[in-house]
């Protein structure tokens, strides 16, 4: 009993390390892709948000910060 607790929070501990790992890096292509090491539902969450704002007319378009900022919200929404 004691060493399946001792696994558990060895797994644990080491999944928390990894996510506190990724928010020291900066903001980025390397950060987005230590999340989704972690997390690999995040790529399908991005994609469905830069979707949505794509059918509401949301383009990329230089010094115009609407889809970024869409996407952003959209990540934190859902």
């Amino acid at each position: 009993m004691i060493r399946k607790l001792i696994i558990v929070s060895a797994l644990l501990g080491s999944t928390t390390a990894q996510a506190q790992i990724c928010k020291q890096l900066p903001p980025g292509p390397a950060r987005l892709q230590c999340a989704e090491a972690n997390r690999p539902q995040l790529g399908a969450k991005l994609e469905r948000c830069k979707e949505e704002a794509g059918s509401m007319g949301l383009h990329a378009t230089k010094g115009d910060p609407a889809l970024k900022e869409y996407v952003q919200a959209c990540m934190h929404r859902r």
